[in-house]
């Protein structure tokens, strides 16, 4: 059976993790993680260049958009705003 997000399978795709720090002074911090997704049983996930994998939970997948040329998207073709919860420390990376 055909799922609505078959048109993202195997396409270049970045999950922007949006952590609020100060809601009044608007400001966040925000981590990447790039990858090809993958579409299976009508879920969408994202594996990156070494296997690494992470789910789109069901609250973000309606929240997809093509990309918008941003720089911090870089290549990817789509991508999806996920808001994390504040006790999740986000890491830097190099890439």
């Amino acid at each position: 059976m055909a799922s609505r997000f078959d048109y993202l399978e195997g396409r270049r795709f970045c999950v922007v993790f949006v952590k609020v720090l100060d809601p009044e002074r608007e400001r966040v911090q925000l981590q990447c993680f790039r990858g090809r997704a993958s579409v299976e049983r009508g879920r969408v996930s994202v594996v990156d260049v070494n296997g690494g994998m992470f789910a789109l939970p069901g609250t973000a997948v309606d929240n997809i958009l093509p990309s918008d040329g941003s720089h911090i998207l870089r290549d990817a073709e789509y991508f999806c705003l996920v808001k994390t919860d504040e006790s999740i420390e986000l890491v830097s990376s190099m890439n």
